[in-house]
């Protein structure tokens, strides 16, 4: 496993597009706390710096394509053949694939949330306090509420990628595995916001997994509790269930899967 995680490791900062990511997502933060400075009234600040100016979607993206392309380009290339050759196992390898891109996913949302810091001293400073309560933040200072889109964004970007894991075990083309993993995250996104009718009607369908889509979302606004019928508690548990079957489910088809 060691050597796995290394080879991993080592794919990925080999990779130019790796760097290039931190650079631009820096500048993204940046420029939208620089629009937030300029047009305090089209960009409020304080509303952008609770997700980081912007960044926990843009790292949504970012991830999305990483997990695709580290699995489906192994097929692409043949070099799927080679790492079965080494006595790995294939449980071993996708394992291995996870959890470098957990470490990713888990440095992306440091470095912006960093660079989010540094945009706000920088050049909002005087637009509001951290220690500050806004209209929209139900009773917590910004920087609460900051931590807490970070957090809860996070546990439903892992939802969303363990589905990305599951559909990349199915493609051999890196391009068709990142198409399909966004669209099926903007499909995921509408399908989750048109079901509250259903779920109105039919009380038992709240547990469906385009619900657990809306923890993220229910943290930033807790009224959202009255569309989804369940708890913060619940949907973060129920993310977290559902996480670890379709990463299962993935694992399950890529034992499978011809080489």
């Amino acid at each position: 496993m060691k050597t796995l995680l290394w080879q991993e490791g080592f794919k990925l900062l080999r990779k130019k597009s790796t760097y290039w990511v931190t650079i631009v997502l820096a500048g993204l933060v940046f420029g939208s706390a620089l629009l937030s400075r300029m047009y305090p009234k089209t960009f409020p600040a304080q509303l952008f710096f609770t997700s980081s100016f912007g960044a926990t979607t843009w790292v949504v993206f970012v991830m999305i394509a990483a997990c695709a392309t580290s699995l489906s380009m192994e097929f692409q290339y043949g070099t799927i053949k080679e790492l079965i050759y080494q006595q790995y196992s294939r449980e071993t390898i996708l394992i291995s694939k996870w959890l470098i891109m957990l470490a990713y996913s888990i440095y992306l949302y440091a470095m912006t949330g960093v660079v989010a810091l540094l945009g706000k001293i920088v050049l909002v400073n005087d637009k509001f306090s951290l220690g500050d309560t806004g209209t929209y933040t139900y009773h917590l200072t910004f920087l609460e509420q900051w931590l807490a889109t970070i957090s809860s964004s996070f546990i439903t970007l892992w939802f969303i990628l363990s589905i990305v894991f599951l559909f990349a075990t199915l493609f051999r083309t890196s391009t068709t595995a990142v198409t399909v993993g966004i669209v099926m995250f903007f499909t995921f996104n509408i399908i989750s916001t048109l079901m509250f009718k259903l779920i109105d009607k039919y009380h038992w369908f709240k547990w469906n997994p385009f619900n657990f889509l809306n923890y993220s979302n229910q943290i930033v606004d807790p009224t959202r509790h009255t569309l989804t019928l369940l708890s913060d508690n619940q949907l973060f548990f129920g993310s977290l269930v559902y996480t670890l079957f379709f990463l299962c489910i993935g694992l399950l088809f890529f034992r499978r899967r011809n080489v």
